[in-house]
């Protein structure tokens, strides 16, 4: 049992080893003055353009993921066997020396986001009359909660004198939410000192879903594992039915009955929820070449206008396949079948989950209400050179379940001519000695272009996989792209006196 534990566990691992639990917004974008979108870090940054215009075929993407343990190096490492030779092996390998459960925190928060504009404006009103944008974008957002007593139990599995122990899952939950958001910003300059911002945003709640444990415990010896707890599960969307009850069947049945009708555009555009958030910031020079900027973005919920709110119970145990003998288990010519083994184990398994699962009774369709992701970001910028060169640090704190995230980033950039802009970074909290952010912006004529990241790999390891050897970032932390094409037009400089590129910062 504690083998396939263990299968398991290499499977949930290198799906969170490619997430970085880490706010929406690219770091690096605090340095990309070229960025339109760069509001959306701070509604008081204003762009150095006095327009940009994003359609659907020319938008604007970020797309990141993450979780708050694991790196890729926590579960592959460069081991050094002697001075001209080093092995590159898993941490799960003995040999390896690393004791993977140290770096787990008390809760594992996986989590991923994407967010594609649909339509986006932004204009100079009047010459020191602030700046106005417009913007519709669609967004997902999903999460994850795996208590370290899941890989504790995976890893070390029944380690009392008694020979059983009891894991606590209760902190084991998931959610997910796609939403539309219709923004309205505006920012001005107040004096040569302070610029502040806001946005409030519309959010139209397309689909969410959620669960949730009151309590949930896995009681394991080396006979049976049993799996005991109650939560709760929620649905709302454009659904056509909700399952009946909370069962295996009840859920399955459920879901290839296609309980979306992709055809109906009319129901999938009519709001499931309706909700309300606001962006706030400002901006503040004490000196010519210093900034300091402060914002406060996402504060806001989406109201579910109805919604399955269905309480289960949890009350299964899995006791193996019995004794297994060697002549049930092999083919016509008399060789032992490893696939048929499978196939009685995963029945078993199978009948497990169609009965552990159950309904409370407790059933609604009262409505409900999801938070966004709150996010805190600061930073302060220095400039020299008449504003060519830039250096910057940036913090970013994350409202996610109920836990604070921080992420400290620095960086600089250099802004040579007004159309070209080039920028690095580092995560000093995450980056693991070996990832970089980059960014550039260019403005080719009307066109305006924006390519970012952060944790971009500097270091791989040649790791053989099913017999074929391939390069895996050793350190990658996770991907956090941003990419940007939309149409501008002027700048906020005075053409007819020579650039002063600090100006605009």
């Amino acid at each position: 049992m504690k083998k396939i534990a263990k299968h398991i566990l290499v499977l949930i691992l290198m799906a969170m080893t490619s997430l970085t639990m880490q706010a929406q917004e690219v770091s690096t974008t605090n340095l990309l003055e070229m960025a339109p979108y760069r509001h959306y870090i701070n509604p008081a940054f204003e762009p150095i353009t006095d327009g940009y215009l994003t359609l659907p075929a020319i938008s604007h993407l970020q797309v990141y993921g993450g979780n708050n343990s694991l790196a890729m190096n926590s579960l592959i490492i460069n081991k050094k066997i002697n001075d001209d030779e080093s092995k590159t092996m898993w941490t799960l390998n003995p040999e390896s020396g690393v004791n993977l459960l140290d770096l787990f925190h008390k809760t594992t928060f996986a989590r991923a986001q994407a967010q594609v504009a649909i339509f986006g404006f932004g204009t100079r009103l009047f010459r020191n009359g602030g700046y106005f944008h417009f913007n519709i974008d669609a967004n997902v957002d999903a999460g994850v909660g795996l208590p370290r007593d899941l890989f504790r139990f995976a890893l070390g599995g029944m380690t009392d004198l008694n020979g059983v122990n009891t894991f606590d899952l209760k902190a084991l939950e998931l959610s997910a939410q796609a939403y539309l958001s219709l923004s309205i910003g505006y920012s001005r300059q107040i004096n040569d000192h302070w610029v502040w911002g806001m946005s409030v945003k519309l959010l139209d709640g397309i689909a969410h879903a959620s669960m949730k444990q009151d309590n949930l415990d896995l009681i394991a010896s080396p006979d049976a594992w049993t799996l005991k707890g109650h939560g709760k599960m929620t649905l709302a969307g454009p659904f056509d039915s909700y399952p009946t009850n909370i069962s295996a069947d009840a859920i399955t049945n459920w879901i290839n009955g296609s309980p979306l009708d992709f055809k109906n555009v009319k129901k999938l555009l009519t709001p499931s929820g309706i909700g309300l958030a606001f962006d706030a910031g400002f901006t503040y020079k004490p000196v010519k070449y210093v900034k300091l900027s402060l914002a406060l973005t996402d504060i806001g919920a989406i109201g579910w206008l109805k919604s399955f709110n269905q309480g289960y119970n949890i009350n299964g145990t899995f006791d193996g396949v019995g004794s297994i003998n060697y002549s049930d288990y092999v083919d016509e010519t008399g060789k032992f079948n490893s696939q048929m083994l499978g196939d009685t184990l995963l029945g078993r398994l199978q009948n497990v989950y169609k009965t552990a699962l159950s309904s409370d009774g407790k059933k609604s369709s009262d409505a409900i209400l999801s938070p966004l992701t709150m996010k805190l970001n600061a930073g302060v910028d220095a400039y020299f050179a008449n504003g060519i060169i830039g250096l910057g640090v940036y913090s970013k704190t994350m409202l996610f379940n109920s836990k604070f995230y921080e992420e400290v980033t620095v960086g600089a950039a250099v802004r040579p001519a007004s159309w070209f802009n080039l920028a690095v970074s580092y995560s000093i909290l995450n980056g693991h000695s070996d990832n970089i952010g980059a960014a550039l912006g260019l403005r080719l004529g009307p066109l305006s272009v924006t390519l970012a990241a952060d944790y971009i790999p500097m270091t791989y390891a040649q790791t053989p996989i099913n017999n074929t050897t391939y390069p895996i970032p050793y350190k990658m932390k996770g991907v956090n792209v941003e990419l940007g094409l939309g149409f501008v037009w002027g700048w906020r400089h005075n053409k007819s006196k020579p650039i002063d590129l600090a100006q605009n910062l």
